[in-house]
């Protein structure tokens, strides 16, 4: 043979195939066409699995059915005993649940309850807006002759007629004042009204919520307030409102010496 005679390449390949996976295999496996000895075997297998189940339920039929009768008994009374710690238990988590649906729904009231009882420690200090049904007492003055005491003994009819929110405008000059336990009022030597510091030029309106008709009759009464005005020459006129709203706020300053007396510990 020629030595310049091509070499003759090798049967073997040059890369070796990888072998195939765990899951391959498996796979090849269950989809491959099964031969009879297989479905035999299969068969077989099942048969033994159902014998197997058929055998431990007959051999727990047979205990039962060859028990004597206190081993029956003790099996009834754990069966009831297993019941009854199983209603136990539901019990207790019933009550849980209640008492934390129950304890959820009382502070909520709670809550609410003390957010009403702000609001209206708020509107009696003057610090929160108020509206409902009321009059307005407006006095009109042209001459300056009705004097503080007539101001503030309307205000005191009011509070006693059940007046829950007073305040005082003075439209000359469109100045107010929400009226509280605090406010004085003084007559000025101009015949002007001052009221808590602020000085007011009449008309003079009065804003007072609470029911119209016992508001308007403790204005009317004899020698009341409204005969006064008028013994004095000046105006005074009386008007029920469905909805009012008093909306000046009174500023509070810190107090000076007062101070919390603190709880018993």
């Amino acid at each position: 043979m020629p030595d310049d005679a091509p070499e003759r390449e090798s049967d073997e390949p040059r890369f070796t195939p990888a072998k195939p996976s765990g899951a391959k295999r498996f796979w090849r496996a269950m989809t491959k066409r099964p031969q009879r000895n297989h479905v035999a075997v299969g068969v077989l297998v099942a048969m033994l699995g159902f014998a197997a189940v058929v055998q431990v339920r007959g051999d727990d039929e047979d205990a039962l059915a060859n028990a004597r009768r206190d081993e029956l008994l003790q099996i009834y009374d754990g069966l009831t005993r297993q019941g009854d710690r199983l209603e136990e238990e539901i019990s207790e988590l019933r009550r849980n649940r209640d008492e934390l649906i129950s304890s959820a729904d009382s502070e909520n009231v709670a809550l609410e309850q003390a957010q009403e009882r702000l609001l209206q420690t708020e509107i009696l200090a003057g610090t929160a807006e108020a509206e409902g049904p009321g009059i307005q007492l407006t006095i009109s003055d042209p001459d300056r002759v009705v004097r503080s005491d007539i101001i503030y003994g309307a205000i005191q009819e009011l509070r006693s007629a059940g007046a829950e929110a007073i305040q005082i405008e003075g439209l000359g000059n469109e100045s107010a004042v929400r009226v509280v336990t605090s406010t004085y009022f003084v007559t000025l030597e101009s015949g002007r009204l001052r009221v808590s510091g602020v000085e007011m030029v009449p008309p003079y309106v009065i804003t007072a919520i609470g029911d119209p008709v016992n508001l308007e009759e403790a204005m009317h009464f004899p020698q009341g307030v409204v005969s006064k005005v008028e013994s004095e020459g000046a105006e005074a006129t009386v008007t029920q409102f469905d909805e009012l709203t008093v909306d000046v706020l009174h500023e509070v300053s810190e107090p000076e010496h007062l101070r919390p007396v603190p709880e018993d510990e």
